[in-house]
C-alpha cells in the first residue's frame, strides 16, 4: 500500500467538533478517518482528501495543491464565517491548508515506516529507534528533552532512544500515535537503532529480542484502515464525555458497545447497505438546513415543521417504487435508463447526515416534499428528498447522486454566489 492508498482509504467523517474535542477521542479512532476541525461538509472532505492523495504521490508540490483545494473550495460555495477570514479557522488560509495537507501525508508516512519497522526482519535487525531533529524548523521547540522524560524516555550518552514498541512514543505524541509527526509542524522524527547497540545498552537481551519477533509473525501490525473502531480509555468520566460530545454531533450514526465505538460509516453499512427493518436517525437539523429553507416562503413552512425533529432513515426507502418501475436501491447500481445517475458507493453515506445539516439548495416539490441538493467537487450532484410524515416527522425519501440536478431545470434558492477571485487572491 502507498501513503497516497493509505489517504484515500480513510473515512469521510464531517463533523463540527473542534481540535479540543478531536483529542479526547483515542488516537485509533482519529486514525482511520479523514477530518478537519469544525468542517461537516463532506463534500470538502472528499476535495481535500483527494489532493491530500496526490501530494502524496509526490506528484506536484504544495502550492499547487493548495490552488487547486482552494479552486475546489470556490465550486463547493465555500465561504469562511464572519471574522474567521485569514485566520487558521479560514479554509482558504495557507496556514489552515498547510495543517490539512502537511499533517495527513506526514501521518501517512510515519505509519508507513512504522509499519516496515515493526515487520518481524527489521525489528530483529532493529529492535530501537532514536528521536532525533530530522527536519529543520524556523522556530524549532527546546523543550523535547523534558517532553521525553516526562512521558517516560531514558537518555543514553545525550541521546533520546527507546525500543520500538515502548510506550513513551504514544505518550510523546501529542497525537497518541507511535509514529511521527509527534507534535503540529514538529521537524523531529526517528532513526534505527541496531541489535548490537540495543543490547549493549540494555533496552532487550537476545532471548527478549528473539521472543518478540516470533511474536510479530504470530501477530502483525494491523493494517491502519483494518477497522474503523476504537477502545476507549478506562476512566469511567472521560468515557462518559466522550459519549456525549459523539451523541450530540452524530445522533444514532455512532454505536459505543462495552467501551467500543464503531465509527459513522461502519454504522451506515451494517444498517443501510446490508440491513433489513433497519430504523436510524441522523440527529436534528442544524442552523445551515433551517436557514435555507427559511431564505425562501416556498420552503420556509418546512422550517418550523423539522426543527428539533430527527430525520428519520428505514426500510423503506430503498424499496419505494420509482416512476421506471425500480426501487430507490437501483441508485447503488449503475441503470441504463438513467445514466447521469452515478451509483452511490458506501463512504458517500456520510454525505446524508452532511445534507441534513447545511445543503447547498433547497426546493419545495410538493406539499409534504422538499429537495437538498449539495455539490461534489468532481461536478456532479448529491441530491436528498424529504418527506413530511402524517405524523409531521421528517424521513429519507430518496438519496442519489447524479450529473443532472434537479436545480437546472427548476429556480435556485438562494441564487449561488458569484465566485470572488480567492484563488487568484491567494494562490
Amino acid at each position: 500500500m502507498t501513503e497516497a492508498e493509505l489517504i484515500l482509504q480513510k473515512a469521510l467523517v464531517g463533523s463540527n467538533l473542534d481540535s479540543s474535542q478531536w483529542n479526547q477521542i483515542q488516537a485509533g479512532f482519529r486514525n482511520r478517518a479523514f477530518f478537519s476541525s469544525r468542517v461537516a461538509e463532506v463534500n470538502i472532505l472528499a476535495a481535500m482528501r483527494q489532493k491530500d492523495a496526490e501530494y502524496a504521490e509526490g506528484e506536484t508540490d504544495i502550492s499547487k495543491i493548495r490552488m487547486k483545494i482552494r479552486e475546489d473550495l470556490q465550486r463547493l460555495h465555500y465561504t469562511p464565517k464572519p471574522g474567521e477570514q485569514d485566520t487558521i479557522h479560514d479554509l482558504f488560509s495557507q496556514a489552515r491548508l498547510d495543517v490539512i495537507i502537511k499533517t495527513n501525508v506526514a501521518q501517512a508516512r510515519g505509519y508507513m515506516q512504522f509499519a516496515e519497522g515493526m515487520s518481524p526482519g527489521a525489528f530483529a535487525a532493529f529492535p530501537a529507534q532514536e528521536f532525533t531533529r530530522i527536519r529543520h524548523s524556523r522556530k524549532p521547540r527546546q523543550d523535547w528533552p523534558q517532553r521525553w522524560a516526562k512521558a517516560g524516555g531514558k537518555t543514553y550518552g545525550g541521546k533520546m532512544i527507546a525500543l520500538k514498541d515502548d510506550p513513551v512514543w504514544e505518550r510523546l505524541s501529542v497525537f497518541g500515535n507511535p509514529f511521527p509527526p509527534f507534535d503540529w509542524g514538529s521537524g523531529m522524527g526517528v532513526l534505527d537503532v541496531d541489535r548490537k547497540t540495543a543490547i549493549r545498552l540494555g533496552l532487550i537481551s537476545d532471548d527478549e529480542l528473539r521472543g518478540k519477533t516470533a511474536a510479530l509473525r504470530e501477530k502483525p501490525v494491523p493494517d491502519f484502515n483494518e477497522n474503523l473502531q476504537a477502545t476507549f480509555p478506562v476512566s469511567a468520566e472521560h468515557y462518559s464525555q466522550t459519549k456525549a460530545i459523539l451523541g450530540k454531533d452524530f445522533g444514532d450514526l455512532v454505536k459505543i458497545d462495552n467501551g467500543v465505538l464503531k465509527w459513522r460509516p461502519e454504522v451506515l453499512e451494517e444498517t443501510v447497505l446490508h440491513g433489513k427493518n433497519f430504523d436510524i436517525q441522523l440527529g436534528k437539523p442544524q442552523s445551515g438546513m433551517l436557514n435555507l429553507l427559511r431564505s425562501n416562503p416556498k420552503t420556509a413552512p418546512f422550517a418550523d415543521v423539522i426543527e428539533g425533529e430527527q430525520l428519520h432513515v428505514d426500510q423503506t426507502w430503498r424499496d419505494t417504487k420509482r416512476p421506471d418501475g425500480t426501487t430507490h436501491d437501483s441508485h447503488f447500481y449503475p441503470n441504463q435508463e438513467h445514466p447521469e445517475d452515478i451509483p452511490l458507493k458506501p463512504e458517500e453515506m456520510e454525505m446524508l447526515p452532511c445534507m441534513w445539516r447545511k445543503p447547498d439548495r433547497v426546493m419545495k416539490l410538493g406539499a409534504d416534499l422538499f429537495l437538498a441538493e449539495t455539490d461534489a467537487f468532481d461536478g456532479s450532484t448529491y441530491m436528498m428528498q424529504v418527506k413530511i410524515t402524517k405524523k409531521g416527522h421528517p424521513k429519507l425519501w430518496t438519496f442519489f447522486k447524479t450529473t443532472l440536478p434537479t436545480s437546472k431545470k427548476m429556480v435556485r434558492y438562494p441564487a449561488t454566489p458569484p465566485p470572488d477571485a480567492r484563488t487568484n487572491r491567494r494562490a
